[in-house]
């Protein structure tokens, strides 16, 4: 993982019934297609990354978190706002890393594109046409198709 952010980062859900800060670094955003995030954010997501140290909830009202069960990681849970349905993140219980929707941080967020994961369940209604590194299954965790 390569943090390209040291500086404190915001942003919550749609609604501001969580509201989160990150003091330390965020990786690069990944695109992941999976099945499971198809059907969490409407189409592939867009994840950033930080270590759950960093995290500090400002407000957490709405926060609401929900066990993945069908993930191919296991043990994983999702967090969303249950007041508004913002999709906001994806963390494996047993690791120190959370997945960040990109999306949900507020802007500027100095963050860039640098891959894809899970190719291999892409929806079948878009395309990928960039030259970025795609994985068949998780990021890094398996073999580069591209």
């Amino acid at each position: 993982m390569s943090a390209i952010s040291q500086k404190q980062a915001t942003g919550g859900c749609l609604c501001g019934a969580v509201r989160y800060r990150i003091l330390g670094g965020l990786r690069g955003v990944v695109h992941c297609h999976c099945s499971k995030c198809r059907r969490f954010h409407g189409t592939f997501s867009a994840y950033t990354g930080t270590s759950m140290e960093n995290l500090q909830f400002v407000e957490d009202r709405g926060l609401k978190w929900f066990r993945s069960v069908t993930d191919e990681t296991p043990n994983v849970h999702r967090g969303f706002c249950a007041e508004c349905g913002s999709s906001l993140f994806w963390h494996p219980r047993d690791q120190t890393m959370i997945a960040v929707s990109a999306g949900s941080l507020d802007e500027p967020t100095g963050l860039r594109v640098m891959g894809h994961s899970w190719v291999s369940q892409k929806g079948d209604f878009y395309e990928i046409r960039d030259d970025l590194p795609r994985y068949a299954r998780g990021w890094e965790r398996s073999e580069r198709v591209s």
